[in-house]
């Protein structure tokens, strides 16, 4: 199969490259690319961030992680690659399954897993001196020497450009450099560039927060557009943002300084921000904390 006639959703998953038979074949079963995480804590230097956190992530929907400064979102989503561990002293503990797959078990190679979960963060980071389409390929370049012949690199530039929604704007200068793109035109070459290593999970950072009005729309439809094939996370401070773009909504809260954050609920982003079980959570979306 060439390059060109890859199916633009998720490649092949965790549990097959971890040699695991009760996978499900690439592209089929409907648990393809769920994320659970039971009784997860992250650690900095021994005090916790966010605590004892249960939760499960779907194919085919948005979850969105909402909550006041310091609650602990992002570093949970940071969780769910293992970028997490990239800080020095930072640990995890609880169980991160990707299909039914620990991506912490000590025979997990986690470059692997944020092949399978990638990340897109919250200010545009092209790479500057690299030209647009190699900045697309990048993750390809640098990545298994198999990987790397087998794709037909032009044609992986293409096929993520479009999935991005950027290909009509930049396919006659793919050779121009990546950090001359207007912001959100740049913030959709780091989700191209995520999605041409053919992922199963995309986490986003607070993909908007630097992003005018107008290029946040964009964005916007575009996680929408995404959902078909990936299992999405994004973390947002904009409830507004969290109540168009997703199915699921996760409330976060801190009780003060120096505290570790914890999930307080999560549930159908209509429920949620219609009817809410905790008093915490009706104190946050009504605007009386945080």
């Amino acid at each position: 199969m060439t390059t060109a006639e890859m199916p633009h959703g998720p490649g092949m998953g965790l549990a097959e490259l971890a040699g695991q038979t009760k996978a499900a074949s690439p592209g089929q079963g409907p648990s393809r690319g769920r994320m659970d995480i039971s009784g997860v804590t992250a650690y900095y230097r021994g005090r916790p961030a966010v605590t004892d956190v249960d939760m499960a992530f779907e194919p085919g929907k948005v979850t969105a992680l909402i909550g006041p400064s310091g609650c602990g979102k992002t570093t949970l989503l940071r969780c769910l690659n293992g970028l997490h561990m990239t800080v020095p002293r930072a640990s995890v503990r609880g169980t991160v399954l990707l299909d039914d797959v620990d991506i912490y078990a000590r025979d997990v190679d986690l470059v692997q897993v944020r092949r399978h979960v990638g990340m897109v963060f919250q200010r545009p980071n092209p790479f500057p001196t690299m030209s647009i389409a190699d900045n697309v390929t990048a993750g390809l370049r640098f990545g298994p020497r198999g990987q790397r012949r087998a794709a037909k690199l032009a044609d992986v530039a293409e096929r993520s450009l479009r999935q991005a929604g950027l290909w009509e704007e930049v396919k006659d200068r793919l050779d121009k450099p990546g950090a001359s793109l207007s912001g959100g035109q740049q913030q959709r070459l780091c989700i191209a560039r995520s999605l041409a290593v053919q992922p199963q999970v995309l986490l986003m950072d607070e993909p908007c927060s630097a992003l005018d009005p107008i290029s946040t729309l964009v964005i916007e439809g575009l996680i929408d557009q995404l959902k078909q094939d990936y299992t999405v996370v994004i973390v947002t401070h904009n409830m507004q943002q969290a109540a168009r773009v997703s199915d699921i909504t996760a409330f976060f809260t801190v009780q003060g300084p120096g505290q570790p954050g914890r999930l307080v609920e999560a549930s159908p982003t209509k429920d949620l921000f219609s009817n809410p079980t905790e008093q915490a959570t009706v104190e946050y979306i009504t605007g009386k904390v945080g």
